[in-house]
């Protein structure tokens, strides 16, 4: 095995692979539960405490990659929360304050990655060298010589979100139509990267149109590899996307950057129908997309005129046409596109 671990294409596959699983592991629970507890748990103490529970549970979505990523190289248990330690360590998730250490947000999974990495090849570089040391040492050297080397490395890595939102932000200043068109491209072939789209909507205060127009890119590309995947991954990986979790599918995309087509051509029609419908929102609602109806909720609440037409417009904006669309696109992509198939949709899942 240790040929095999320092082949760096096994090395980059495995935890990349890790990402996607890690990613749906912490976000899935607040996914499913969140905005429902948000209706429900006022005065509702066990809800309350459940809501607290998903919370906290994606906060510590670095760590979960970690562990993941070290499971995949096989590491032993000990190694696998060296690791996950140092990825929490150095994701920006934890911030010391005059109160003490806090939670703070999921982290920057770009750092997360960068972070893994460096533990890992120090891990596997130093396993069986030092003795009965070992046991003393690394414990120490990995969680803090990585975790340090994320923390200063955190600023510079932010400075690509903080790009990309200033890029974004120019787009506002285009007409409503071109506006929505190249906002909902945008977070369309962004969604399934390391980038926080969230913290890019939220950098800018991207609202309105403009809000609206982000969301449906993510619908965008959740539609886009929900039809790839339906033939060729499992029923539960298939679920996982129709719920709207395409973050799991970070290392497919980036092994497939062809991928890249039906996600633009995607982005072009959910970006006309924000247009059209007038779907609106705030910047926490802009990297939700359909996610737990936070994108809905938000436009809903913003539509003037008949409730039960607004809600007809919103099922024809996120369900019925991204849908169709979406299926048309990938079966006319299958035909005119050597390189693009079913097959690239594959998910590997990572083995007990």
């Amino acid at each position: 095995m240790t040929k095999q671990r320092m082949n760096l294409k096994y090395f980059f596959s495995n935890i990349l692979n890790a990402v996607g699983a890690g990613v749906v592991i912490a976000l899935l629970p607040n996914a499913l539960l969140g905005e429902f507890l948000k209706l429900f748990m006022h005065n509702h103490h066990t809800l309350e405490l459940i809501y607290q529970l998903v919370t906290i549970i994606q906060s510590f979505m670095a760590f979960i990659i970690g562990v993941l990523a070290a499971h995949q190289l096989k590491f032993n248990g000990a190694g696998a929360c060296m690791v996950g330690v140092s990825a929490m360590l150095g994701s920006g998730a934890l911030q010391v304050t005059s109160n003490g250490i806090v939670l703070k947000g999921i982290g920057d999974i770009i750092n997360v990655i960068l972070v893994i990495i460096i533990a890992c090849a120090l891990y596997i570089l130093l396993q069986g060298k030092l003795g009965s040391l070992e046991m003393i040492i690394l414990p120490v050297l990995i969680p803090v010589v990585s975790g340090l080397i994320g923390l200063l490395l955190l600023p510079y890595v932010q400075t690509i979100t903080k790009a990309l939102g200033h890029m974004i932000n120019s787009f506002t200043e285009l007409n409503p139509l071109l506006m929505s068109i190249l906002i909902s491209v945008a977070f369309s072939l962004l969604m399934v990267t390391p980038i926080s789209l969230v913290a890019i909507a939220t950098a800018i205060s991207l609202t309105g149109l403009g809000s609206g127009a982000a969301n449906m890119g993510i619908v965008a590309a959740c539609v886009t590899f929900f039809f790839g995947s339906l033939r060729v991954n499992s029923l539960g990986v298939n679920i996982v996307l129709l719920i709207g979790a395409a973050k799991m599918m970070i290392p497919v995309y980036l092994k497939h950057l062809i991928i890249a087509v039906p996600l633009t051509l995607n982005g072009i029609v959910s970006g006309i129908l924000t247009y059209v419908i007038g779907i609106k929102g705030t910047p926490l609602s802009a990297g939700f997309g359909y996610t737990g109806l936070v994108g809905p909720i938000n436009a809903f609440n913003r539509m003037p005129g008949d409730a039960v037409m607004n809600i007809v417009l919103l099922l024809f904006g996120y369900l019925i046409i991204p849908f169709v669309s979406a299926f048309i696109i990938h079966e006319i992509c299958k035909k005119i596109i050597p390189l693009y198939s079913d097959d690239i949709y594959r998910f590997e899942i990572p083995k007990q």
